[in-house]
């Protein structure tokens, strides 16, 4: 039996803030069973200032990108240094992962990037630094996403199937596929902001709720084209902005009415997927009904998660009941997984999720400023 701790980070298309999560891993190398104990978590919210930076970083000229690399990069370092010293984890931590923030994700052109300069915030740790898990896989063919379901197949394979409400919502089962269903927080934020008032997101769905069905919008946000290709698939931002939001006419419609039709679009197609996916999930003698783990921010969505579940509901599926931490810090939890992996060289992205030509040993390994952390290196082999 071994056990490694590591910290994962998380930054999302929601852009909310930099989540970080602290777990140990104990398993079997070998039999390759493994399960996790989050012993901290946390999210660093962005400034105002940050928050502009990654939203207009898309745009941005060669040496600008450049520079917000390398000032993200060091914006990580610096919050996960704090983190781990406010924890006292210090002697605990063998190893930190990162996804990073995404900029640009073309996998159809090759191209996938992440903010976060490896080496810069390698520079500000004790230990391991492993990052940039998606462009080997690109590079093979392969979408470069959605790779949570590949830390899911180790560490949530009681559930058959998992739901991530993200920025995007993207749906694994029982990790052996998994694919990106579609936009979720990254328009319903969106809405919220261009209504004003100070609010960053949707508290509770109270604004969806209160609005009315615009059919019309509905009828376009179903008939994406995205929609019409099979699966392994990924979205990404610039397909949001480019055909999602010019949908979303808030000088024709309401918020409110906007908000009320995305939060049942997102529910609808969450629920479709879910219900392709039946017929290649057994069910169990312990759960009757296939079950549904739902994390992420939009988790905690009470009226969006309220839709999700009476179309659920209505087809046999049962929600799984789950710890606070581990719906707000799921995906960063399965990035320092996929470190952990990288680390002892072990296959943490998988051709059946992303379509690559074969299985992968992705990320790369940054080492610490200091020689004498050689000794969390080795603890990995």
């Amino acid at each position: 039996m071994a056990s490694f701790v590591g910290v994962g980070c998380m930054s999302g298309s929601s852009m909310d803030g930099l989540d970080i999560c602290c777990v140990e891993f104990t398993g079997d190398i070998f039999t390759d069973l493994w399960g996790y104990r989050i012993l901290a978590a946390e999210t660093v919210a962005y400034s105002k200032q940050w928050s502009e930076r990654l939203r207009d970083a898309d745009n941005l000229s060669g040496i600008e990108l450049i520079r917000l690399h390398v000032d993200y990069g060091r914006f990580q370092g610096k919050c996960v240094s704090t983190f781990i010293t406010k924890h006292r984890l210090n002697e605990r931590v063998q190893f930190v992962a990162s996804h990073g923030h995404s900029v640009f994700h073309k996998p159809q052109e090759g191209i996938s990037f992440q903010l976060g300069d490896g080496e810069v915030t390698a520079a500000m740790l004790k230990v391991p630094f492993v990052c940039n898990f998606r462009a080997k896989d690109v590079t093979i063919g392969g979408q470069g996403a959605p790779l949570v379901p590949c830390g899911e197949k180790y560490l949530f394979r009681n559930s058959d199937i998992c739901i991530n409400l993200g920025g995007i919502a993207n749906i694994g089962i029982k990790g052996m596929r998994g694919y990106d269903i579609c936009p979720c927080n990254r328009i319903l934020n969106s809405l919220v902001l261009e209504k004003g008032g100070g609010q960053q997101y949707d508290k509770d769905g109270d604004l969806a709720r209160s609005g009315d069905m615009v059919p019309e919008v509905l009828v376009k946000l179903q008939n994406l084209s995205y929609y019409q290709q099979d699966p392994p698939k990924s979205l990404w931002v610039d397909y949001i902005e480019e055909n999602v939001l010019p949908i979303l006419d808030c000088n024709k419609y309401k918020v409110e009415n906007l908000l009320r039709t995305c939060t049942e679009h997102v529910a609808s197609m969450v629920a479709d997927a879910c219900f392709e996916a039946k017929p290649s999930i057994a069910t169990t003698s312990h759960h009757p009904n296939r079950t549904v783990l739902i994390t992420g921010g939009g988790a905690l969505n009470k009226y969006l998660v309220e839709l999700i579940g009476q179309y659920l509901d209505a087809q046999g599926f049962e929600i799984e009941q789950v710890d606070e931490e581990t719906i707000n810090f799921k995906e960063a939890l399965i990035f320092a997984f996929l470190g952990m992996r990288c680390l002892l060289g072990e296959d943490n992205v998988f051709s059946e999720t992303t379509g690559a030509r074969q299985d992968s040993v992705s990320g790369s390994i940054h080492r610490p400023l200091s020689s004498g952390s050689a000794k969390h290196i080795s603890l990995l082999h």
